[in-house]
């Protein structure tokens, strides 16, 4: 990856740092925790920290292999990751339908909210970030800005407009990578956060 894009060389020791605070912290809030007892809220920080380190590392890999839509959609997800997880903070009764609940069920205390709402919630805190997340998406989903992700304009002339077609993003330079990977740290800052405040929180249940 620094390969690649040499500016994000300075972020590797706050990568690594990262990398192992994830299994930090399910040691200390999964294994540790309650003296290795588990609980229902015990599975939903298992999953969450379990989730952010597959789209960390995911995001990583694919910036470093200049697969765009990969990365940006890890990234969201890391987004989503903490927006759940703050949501929690805020409300922990829903921890029991984040762990056993679904869309649409008949019974409030089982019915899984709708993922923006969280993000809604979670800007209240950290002013932008629905729009950063909103940007994401547009990356994401299938209209222009994901479908053009691998053709680069050369040159134009005469009428006629010549362009680079690549399996690799060809749009990711090293001002976007480092854009991203400083929204991609924080974001996980902000998760761990928000996971020590949910432990502080909560008792056996």
């Amino acid at each position: 990856m620094k390969k690649k894009y040499p500016p994000l060389e300075k972020y590797r020791n706050k990568i690594f740092e990262q990398f192992f605070k994830h299994y930090h912290a399910i040691n200390e809030y999964v294994i540790r925790l309650h003296d290795g007892l588990l609980y229902r809220h015990s599975f939903i920080i298992n999953g969450a920290i379990l989730r952010s380190l597959n789209y960390y590392r995911g995001a990583l890999w694919a910036l470093g292999t200049r697969n765009s839509h990969v990365f940006y959609d890890c990234a969201r997800a890391q987004c989503e990751t903490l927006a759940l997880i703050h949501y929690c903070v805020l409300k922990p009764e829903y921890i029991k339908a984040a762990t056993i609940g679904e869309k649409g069920h008949e019974k409030e205390g089982l019915r899984v909210v709708n993922v923006l709402t969280m993000i809604d919630k979670l800007d209240r805190k950290h002013k932008n970030i629905r729009k950063d997340y909103d940007d994401l998406c547009n990356f994401v989903h299938p209209n222009p800005r994901s479908l053009y992700a691998n053709v680069k304009p050369i040159n134009k002339k005469e009428g006629e407009l010549v362009v680079e077609i690549s399996t690799k993003c060809t749009r990711i330079n090293n001002k976007v990578a480092e854009l991203y990977i400083k929204i991609l740290i924080n974001w996980t800052d902000w998760f761990f956060d928000e996971l020590s405040d949910l432990v502080k929180i909560l008792k056996p249940t």
